[in-house]
């Protein structure tokens, strides 16, 4: 079962509401494999737990520039 998977099962709680969030019509599926844009949806969210991992989507990193820093969740401005 894919790691990313048990996340999105943590933060969302169903398949149903998965396959909601991100537009599809079933999510049973990303229990051997999370697309590629699914992963990377989830790591721009700083409420996902997730950090995108190239090399598991048969990415070379080192040929890649990325910055897989995670992006901070924004805070509300007083006024």
């Amino acid at each position: 079962m894919s790691t990313l998977y048990q996340i999105l099962i943590n933060h969302f709680g169903t398949e149903a509401k998965i396959s909601q969030a991100f537009g599809v019509t079933r999510a049973q599926h990303f229990k051997n494999r999370v697309p590629e844009h699914v992963a990377l949806l989830c790591h721009l969210d700083p409420r996902i737990p997730y950090t995108y991992n190239p090399d598991d989507f048969g990415r070379n990193s080192a040929a890649l520039t990325l910055d897989l820093a995670k992006p901070q969740q924004a805070t509300k401005r007083a006024g």
